[in-house]
């Protein structure tokens, strides 16, 4: 399965989602590969950064839409689980991941530009579907949350009203110790006793099960 984060904008959480994915796949016995498709190649860094012993997945770094439509096919033949870290905006590295994307999660801040970015997400995810006949699959979620805020109620509204990509239940909290870990040589599931770890395999395994994936 090949499982890609996209969004319009930076800074939303893709390379921190993708490369913690990967970790949980990776501990639940699974071949996994990473594609970075961003040129900021965050996620290739963080996995090349990692503490020896740490479970790591493969690493490709495609960034031109050609080498992505020829190579991640044969990327996810060869292993259980592809996550694919896609670049900021909507050109045609993003429209090549989402011709091949078996589903697409789109992590959305709770700011107004943010939500405003996600609509043109949640557009070229129809615009693929008009092409696969319903593929990909697609979710929002929240990230980098604070908790009873304005912002947030208005993002859950706004997300909540796109009915053919769901809002998955499960928000991924602002805390320090996510925004530390990459710098640290490690993930939050390496740390011990942490609530971010905690939320994100909760948020994992409601996307698997919304997606009948039957290893969650």
């Amino acid at each position: 399965m090949i499982t890609a984060f996209l969004n319009l904008k930076g800074g939303c959480g893709k390379s921190t989602s993708a490369v913690h994915l990967c970790r949980y796949l990776l501990d639940k016995g699974e071949k996994v590969a990473l594609v970075d498709a961003d040129g900021q190649a965050t996620s290739l860094a963080w996995v090349g950064n990692l503490d020896e012993g740490i479970k790591k997945p493969a690493v490709f770094r495609l960034i031109e839409p050609d080498p992505l439509m020829d190579q991640l096919p044969t990327i996810a033949q060869g292993h259980d689980e592809v996550v694919v870290d896609g670049a900021g905006g909507l050109a045609e590295v993003q429209r090549a991941i989402l011709l091949l994307a078996d589903v697409v999660l789109i992590p959305v801040q709770p700011s107004t530009p943010d939500v405003f970015a996600s609509a043109e997400a949640i557009k070229a995810v129809r615009r693929a579907r008009q092409i696969r006949s319903g593929a990909p699959k697609a979710f929002s979620f929240l990230t980098r949350v604070v908790p009873k805020t304005l912002l947030l109620n208005e993002a859950r509204e706004t997300l909540g009203e796109y009915t053919d990509v769901p809002l998955l239940k499960t928000e991924i909290h602002q805390r320090q110790v996510a925004a530390d870990v990459m710098g640290q040589g490690t993930t939050l599931f390496d740390l011990k006793g942490n609530r971010a770890a905690t939320e994100l395999a909760r948020q994992y395994r409601e996307l698997f099960e919304e997606v009948g994936y039957g290893r969650a």
